[in-house]
């Protein structure tokens, strides 16, 4: 499943697209708009967005595609429900602001169009912040709750498919080009990715200039791929960059968590000693509280015996001690 997300201004537009003819359109949802046509659901929307006229980016355009091999599987009813959930998913409440499902058939994909108004039934506003990395995040999870086909999955397949019809140079190129995708944004040295890639059967030739990566070169299965030729963002320039990107931000994070802890540990103590002084200042009140009563009505303290004393007696020309 996957979930492609815009932030756009004109409901018209986007209207107008979904009931396009030529698509094969079909409303399978509404709420709080009509869905009769593109020029009544137009203007459900915008009188929403008056509520909130300082919003001038107010639409959110989801398209919402799965696999082939979910065609016969994803009913109209189905497709609603997920829909439905997919936005709950996206911290967006179904019942609380205005949005519509449209179906389209002009693919051999199942595949439909999520609009939604950010302007909420409240006149609030629908955050639109680290909408891709959320979307994916609720098209994982949806794979799981419905067993739908993983779209990662999918493209691994396909891309194993196209590799197995290529030249050996070119396969290769590919395979390592994957690789570099799955391990770059997991290491932050150039020893760890190395390593990284051995595991999966390719070498690595490095060169470097002043401790800095500054060159390298891919080996897989007897065909050498210099780090440009296989990517832009392969050439040991564009690596070194990333990778010193990547050590600064964990770095940062160990830094942050250092005095986090440090933090902790200062407060820790001020409570100590606040509590101490708290107590403290207890014992001094008793004490002169008691000084100002009588001596009869004191509170007698209780003390630890004394210790007998030892007898002392002279004899003879010096002195025993029993």
């Amino acid at each position: 499943m996957i979930g492609k997300v815009k932030i756009g201004k004109s409901f018209g537009g986007i209207c107008q697209y979904v009931f396009g003819e030529e698509k094969g359109s079909e409303v399978l949802a509404t709420e709080g708009v009509r869905g009769n046509s593109a020029a009544h659901m137009a203007a459900d929307f915008n009188a929403q967005r008056e509520l909130n006229p300082n919003l001038g980016k107010a639409v959110m355009h989801v398209a919402l595609a799965w696999p082939a091999e979910e065609k016969e599987q994803l009913s109209n009813a189905r497709m609603e429900e997920i829909a439905r959930a997919y936005l709950q998913a996206m911290k967006v409440d179904p019942e609380g602001t205005q949005w519509a499902l449209i179906r389209h058939r002009d693919q051999d994909h199942p595949h439909a169009h999520l609009i939604v108004n950010r302007v909420d039934n409240e006149g609030a506003t629908i955050s639109d912040q680290h909408n891709y990395r959320n979307s994916l995040e609720a098209c994982r999870q949806l794979e799981k709750q419905y067993g739908l086909v993983s779209a990662q999955q999918v493209s691994q397949d396909n891309r194993r498919a196209v590799r197995e019809q290529l030249p050996e140079r070119a396969a290769a190129k590919l395979y390592v080009q994957d690789a570099l995708s799955r391990h770059l944004p997991h290491v932050t040295s150039a020893e760890e990715l190395t390593a990284a890639l051995q595991r999966d059967g390719i070498g690595v030739q490095a060169t470097y200039q002043k401790e800095r990566l500054q060159a390298v070169v891919f080996e897989h299965e007897g065909h050498y791929l210099k780090g440009s030729e296989v990517g832009r963002a392969y050439s040991g320039n564009n690596l070194a960059k990333t990778l010193e990107a990547q050590q600064a931000q964990v770095q940062q994070q160990r830094a942050e968590v250092s005095a986090a802890g440090q933090q902790y540990g200062q407060l820790r103590l001020e409570l100590e000693l606040e509590a101490f002084g708290q107590q403290y200042a207890a014992q001094k009140r008793q004490a002169e509280q008691a000084e100002k009563l009588p001596t009869q009505e004191r509170p007698r303290l209780e003390q630890t015996p004394n210790t007998p004393r030892p007898t002392i007696e002279r004899r003879g020309g010096g002195f025993e001690i029993d």
